[in-house]
């Protein structure tokens, strides 16, 4: 019996390009798992489409419009095929944000927080029944997960790594999210759009 040949990468590209319109993460996650040593290539070809199909109403269209898009859309499209490899559970904020895409200044912009208040949501040092219901949703939007996922992990004992320290035994101080908000370096109408907002009602029960 003859042995079946391996498809090479122009044969899999063709077959990729035949589709309709721009795949969709299902149909590139499903020729990725079918044509893992085409990965790289798939992806590239991917974001290059989806870039110039979002291209396509943009006046006008320059070298450094095409670079830029296919620059965010790789990422983004990355970001999501290692979102696979992700913990089912979250146990690390930090590395839940670099998988999901962004970088520390990019989270806090669209989660609307500065980099104080990221770090001790990273750490666990706000006291979980006063965190904000829009905080919580933000936060899980933002990593394509689920709102339990973020609660389970603020409900995690704080991490003592960046936690107050005495010569004896390290005790982690969590203090309320209001008060972080006020000691942020947030602008003001910022901070009091948080300080309005209602704890999230899980959180609090």
């Amino acid at each position: 019996m003859k042995p079946t040949s391996k498809p090479d990468l122009d044969t899999v590209l063709d077959e990729f390009a035949s589709l309709s319109g721009p795949p969709d993460v299902a149909t590139l996650r499903f020729f990725v798992n079918h044509y893992p040593e085409f990965e790289r290539e798939l992806i590239e070809f991917a974001t290059h489409w989806i870039a110039t199909d979002a291209l396509r109403s943009k006046q006008p269209i320059t070298a450094e419009t095409v670079d830029s898009i296919v620059n965010r859309t790789m990422s983004r499209v990355q970001a999501i095929m290692d979102a696979e490899e992700r913990p089912k559970k979250l146990v690390d904020l930090a590395a839940d944000i670099r998988a999901a895409g962004y970088d520390f200044q990019s989270f806090q912009r669209t989660v609307n927080i500065d980099r104080s208040i990221l770090d001790c949501l990273i750490d666990r040092l706000v006291n979980p029944p006063t965190l904000p219901a829009r905080l919580v949703e933000a936060v899980s939007d933002a990593l394509k997960r689920t709102a339990d996922d973020f609660r389970d992990y603020v409900r995690l004992p704080p991490a003592l790594a960046s936690a107050n320290k005495s010569r004896g035994r390290p005790r982690a101080v969590q203090v309320d999210f209001s008060m972080l908000v006020r000691d942020s370096d947030l602008p003001d109408t910022d901070k009091t759009r948080w300080l309005g907002e209602a704890p999230d009602p899980k959180l609090a029960a």
